[in-house]
């Protein structure tokens, strides 16, 4: 995860950084008033906590963060507006950074040097960019400020998720009750609702089916629409080429039906963010069943 997470957040923003200046203070070689951790690694707490939780290996930490060289910052999460987040775990070198946020306790303030090919090369996993030699040191300046065991973090998750599914369901039952839908929903929880029967073949699983749709949520904001485009979708039905909710939905059509399919997330895209789609997003889709043929060869 830590590789995941510094890389994601660092690395394409060092290459666009603007140079502004830090303003730290260091000895060529040495550090006064930093205390060396291991080769190659050095902190100073700015103020310390007792009787805080230690961080231990696994935890998760969110931390306001920033860095760069002795002239230069590179990120700081202050100005963008989003906490830096990770997973801490064991350093995979000497001199790895993860080894001095292993001393923090939660609310700690502190700075960290570290070397800079070492940090973009084994902990970014990038190249070194072009405007930082090699040889120059890094200036971390960090305020932990919460400390989550893996254990804690899936907990309030997990809350979190509940809340959103229960609030999902609210918002789909009040949208059945203004709209007035009396049909039922399947075992899934999708709504199936003609508008214009069709009397064509059926949508059958394996077909090849040619379909124009646009996609709203609850709230009648339009998120995709291949009518807008002028370019009707087609993919083989019943084969996991779309969400479940569609090749469900679809399936219970006939060439030439138009129809509103209402698909509740966990028959979407579920809890998580899709592209424009939240998570725990119910949506509702008007389609019509342009063509039901054999699948290519």
């Amino acid at each position: 995860m830590k590789k995941n997470v510094i890389k994601g957040i660092s690395a394409g923003l060092i290459l666009s950084a603007a140079m502004v200046s830090c303003g730290e203070n260091s000895g060529s070689s040495e550090y006064p008033g930093f205390t060396k951790v291991e080769e190659g690694l050095f902190i100073k707490y700015e103020s310390r906590v007792e009787g805080e939780k230690q961080v231990a290996f696994g935890d998760i930490l969110t931390m306001d963060l920033k860095y760069g060289t002795k002239d230069s910052t590179l990120m700081d999460t202050k100005e963008n507006g989003n906490p830096f987040l990770l997973q801490l775990d064991s350093g995979i070198y000497v001199g790895d950074i993860m080894n001095a946020f292993s001393q923090l306790r939660n609310g700690d303030s502190a700075v960290v040097i570290t070397g800079a090919y070492d940090f973009f090369t084994k902990t970014v996993g990038a190249a070194m960019p072009e405007f930082i030699d090699s040889a120059e040191a890094l200036y971390f300046t960090i305020k932990l400020n919460s400390v989550e065991s893996q254990e804690e973090a899936k907990q309030k998750a997990d809350a979190a998720n509940a809340q959103a599914a229960l609030k999902e369901q609210e918002e789909l039952a009040a949208y059945i009750q203004t709209n007035g839908i009396t049909a039922e929903p399947t075992t899934s929880g999708l709504y199936h609702i003609v508008r214009e029967a069709g009397t064509g073949k059926d949508a059958e699983a394996g077909k090849s089916v040619k379909v124009h749709y646009t996609g709203k949520f609850l709230n009648g904001q339009v998120f995709d629409s291949s009518v807008e485009r002028g370019e009707p979708f087609e993919f083989n039905l019943g084969v996991g080429q779309v969400i479940r909710g569609w090749d469900e939905g679809i399936a219970m059509m006939k060439e030439g039906e138009k129809a509103t399919l209402i698909i509740p997330s966990s028959i979407a895209y579920g809890p998580q963010q899709n592209g424009p789609i939240p998570g725990f997003s119910t949506l509702v889709f008007d389609v019509e069943l342009i063509a039901v043929t054999e699948p290519a060869e």
